[in-house]
């Protein structure tokens, strides 16, 4: 790392839907007082890394606060994931990074996980994957019942409704399966509609 990657002050932000890392110079460094915006794609960062702050920004700039998710605010669950993603953030640039929280409007420092902080949080698979199949159930007899009941007016109609409702789910789906909580909804989502299709066709193959 060079002397002025070291002196660099990283701090992770959202600008119109999209993550940018502001860079502010060492103060002691006179020529470099300005603040730079950085798309996090510019940076030998992974690319994993840039679509989850990108996707992360996205849903930060569109969900409400105030939404509730399974007895949370979207705002806190946001502001979870931004930490999540500074301390990836923070241990690929190798220090500790700034995160300025949108829902709270204050800027906080989060560094790079290490050893003494313990192993990561497992994820719940139990309750993940029941969810997963609860929501799979309800949308797989949905699409179902209601793609049968059309397809006696017409084929072309029940088509057309199962254009509509995968459009209306896929960018939920899309933004969603990286989002602690809601990638289980997602996955029960996806799986519903791909066994509601299967039984579709395989009904009409019989």
């Amino acid at each position: 790392m060079t002397r002025a990657a070291q002196r660099s002050r990283w701090e992770l932000r959202v600008r119109r839907g999209r993550a940018v890392l502001v860079n502010r110079a060492d103060p002691a460094d006179q020529e470099r007082r300005a603040v730079h915006e950085y798309d996090p794609a510019r940076l030998a960062l992974p690319s994993t890394l840039v679509e989850d702050l990108h996707e992360w920004a996205h849903v930060v700039h569109t969900v409400p606060p105030d939404q509730d998710i399974s007895g949370e605010t979207s705002a806190v669950l946001m502001s979870r994931r931004g930490r999540q993603l500074a301390a990836r953030l923070a241990a690929e640039t190798g220090g500790e990074v700034g995160y300025w929280d949108p829902s709270r409007g204050r800027m906080s420092r989060v560094r790079r996980a290490s050893p003494a902080d313990g192993p990561p949080e497992p994820a719940p698979w139990a309750t993940g994957i029941t969810i997963s199949v609860v929501i799979a159930a309800i949308v797989t007899v949905s699409l179902v019942v209601v793609s049968r009941g059309l397809a006696e007016v017409s084929l072309v109609l029940a088509l057309l409704v199962n254009a509509v409702v995968v459009g209306g789910f896929a960018p939920s789906i899309w933004l969603g399966r990286r989002v602690p909580v809601w990638r289980w909804v997602a996955f029960g989502v996806a799986g519903g509609v791909a066994l509601a299709w299967l039984a579709l066709l395989l009904s009409l193959l019989g």
